[in-house]
């Protein structure tokens, strides 16, 4: 299905896919790129990769 680079405005029969737009009320949206275009947009984070878990660092309370 044709889709509209998001950099270059130019329908293109062979959209890349380069974002997932995230919504909270209003849903998200995938960000489209044609080809030529898609190398140029930074690679975005998997959100499943979480990697390590952020360390848990107990705070100490002076009395």
């Amino acid at each position: 299905m044709p889709q509209v680079c998001a950099r270059c405005q130019q329908t293109t029969s062979e959209p890349v896919v380069v974002a997932i737009e995230y919504g909270a009320s209003a849903g998200g949206g995938t960000v489209f790129a044609c080809p030529d275009c898609a190398p140029t947009f930074p690679q975005q984070r998997d959100p499943f990769d979480h990697g390590r878990p952020a360390a848990y660092t107990p705070v100490e309370r002076g009395q």
